[in-house]
Parts: C-alpha cells; sequence; structure tokens
C-alpha cells in the first residue's frame, strides 16, 4: 500500500465518522438510567509487515517486507485478538488486546552466512475510556482517550554458513497517550453497517507517533450476532538507545461481534 492510498483509507474513516456525526447530531443523547451495554468482538487480522527494526547499538538496521497476501498464514507462529467493551449512559470504557508472532527468511549475500531469519513478537494493549457525545437509532459517534502498552520484540538470525549462527534479540516496552473516534452507521433499512476508528498517540511520550486506523463493512444477524469484514492499519515509529521499531503492521480483519 502506498502513501497515498494511505492517506486516501485515512480520509475514507474519517469521512465515515463525520458522516455518521452529522446523522445525529440533533438526537437526544441516552438516559442516564439505561442499563449497562457490553460488546465483546475477537477478531482475526491477516496483517503484513514491514519497516525498519534495529536491536543493537552500531549493527545496521534491518528492513522488513512481509504482505500479508504473500503465504502470510505460513509466517505467523501465533495471533490472538480481541475487543471488549462496557457502557452505561454516555460513559464507557474499551480495551483492545492484539498480538501477533510473524517470522520470515530472507536469502542474502555474502560467505560467511547466507540466511536472515526475522522474527517480531508484539503485545498491544489499549485501554480508554470514552464519551458517546452523538447517538441515534442508526448510528453513534464516540471521542475516546485513553493509555496503550507496547511490547516489542524483534529477533534477527544469520544462519546457513561456515560461521554457524548468530543471534541478536532484543525487546523494549513502552507506554503511548491515546485519542481518537470511533463510530457505526446502518446503510439505509438493511442490516448491512460500517463501523471504524481512528487512533493517534504516542507524541514523543512514549513512541514519537503511532496512528491506527480501521474500516468495517458488517452484517447484522440479530440483535446480539454480527460479523464484519475489513481493514487495519497500524503504524508506530519507536526509538530508544539504539531500538529502533519504526514500523507499519496492515491487512484485511475478519471479526466476531457479540452485544448484550
Amino acid at each position: 500500500m502506498s502513501h497515498l492510498q494511505h492517506r486516501c483509507f485515512v480520509l475514507v474513516v474519517v469521512n465515515l465518522l463525520l458522516f455518521s456525526f452529522s446523522l445525529v447530531s440533533n438526537q437526544v443523547f441516552a438516559s442516564e438510567n439505561d442499563p449497562w451495554e457490553f460488546h465483546i468482538a475477537p477478531y482475526a487480522w491477516l496483517a503484513g509487515l514491514d519497516g525498519t527494526v534495529a536491536t543493537l547499538p552500531g549493527l545496521p538496521p534491518a528492513d522488513l517486507d512481509i504482505d500479508f497476501y504473500d503465504d502470510i498464514l505460513g509466517n505467523i507462529n501465533g495471533a490472538v485478538m480481541l475487543v471488549g467493551e462496557a457502557r452505561k449512559g454516555q460513559f464507557g470504557i474499551a480495551v483492545d488486546l492484539a498480538y501477533t508472532d510473524i517470522e520470515s527468511d530472507s536469502a542474502i549475500p555474502g560467505q560467511n552466512f547466507t540466511t536472515l531469519t526475522s522474527q517480531t513478537t508484539n503485545w498491544v494493549v489499549s485501554a480508554a475510556g470514552f464519551y458517546r457525545f452523538a447517538a441515534a437509532d442508526q448510528a453513534f459517534v464516540d471521542g475516546l482517550a485513553g493509555v496503550r502498552y507496547w511490547s516489542a520484540d524483534s529477533k534477527l538470525t544469520l544462519s546457513s554458513g561456515p560461521e554457524g549462527s548468530f543471534v541478536i534479540d532484543n525487546g523494549e516496552e513502552w507506554f503511548d497517550p491515546i485519542i481518537g473516534l470511533k463510530g457505526l452507521t446502518i446503510l439505509g433499512d438493511s442490516r448491512f453497517f460500517l463501523s471504524g476508528f481512528l487512533i493517534i498517540g504516542g507524541f514523543g511520550a512514549g513512541s514519537d507517533f503511532m496512528w491506527d486506523v480501521n474500516a468495517n463493512l458488517g452484517y447484522q444477524w440479530g440483535e446480539v450476532f454480527s460479523t464484519t469484514i475489513g481493514y487495519r492499519y497500524l503504524d508506530v515509529d519507536y526509538e530508544d538507545d539504539g531500538f529502533l521499531y519504526d514500523v507499519a503492521q496492515h491487512g484485511p480483519t475478519l471479526g466476531l461481534s457479540w452485544r448484550f
């Protein structure tokens, strides 16, 4: 995905959220006496990985380029994704957990080593409070603020040469403040809906900057259960004491959702 396509994708999600807001800006908010509502959504993210990582000072950075359509299932060692929400009236809390372990092999020119194996393991856990500042029967828009925890481990293995194997392994943990919008709108009188979110954060407190955008087309099968298909792009730029993690994860998402 090119930089121009990235910008276009962000604009689509922003316009979706603004459209939802325009539909509901004059509606009456839910009563504070409303009961608690819960939302649980496990999802699969067929995320490719590209960017630059460097683990030890003095060593050159390594480039990553794994496309989700280029045998991504063969490159994923493990993945767990889950979103949970609890809301009462206009206020709520949301948690998003994503774990990925992606590994790839590539040939490198040289006499000492001929194969580079790159393994990148990520924990990304977000916790945020949100406020539903616009809502109607057909749409809603939430503003959110919170914190995102990152645990990134980058392991590079040089092998298949007379020198045997050489492993470079290092990891970092940090926290990013985050702010953003999320929303949903029903498509006419159908059971189809559009949903999405746009989150930015870091601001130099943890990473230099990060942004996370997602857009989905969903189908509501009943009052409780729905399914979604979409696309998510997550970009983070973090550097500290020689550890560089300037990486983008992106690819299609498939989700199940229960609201009760």
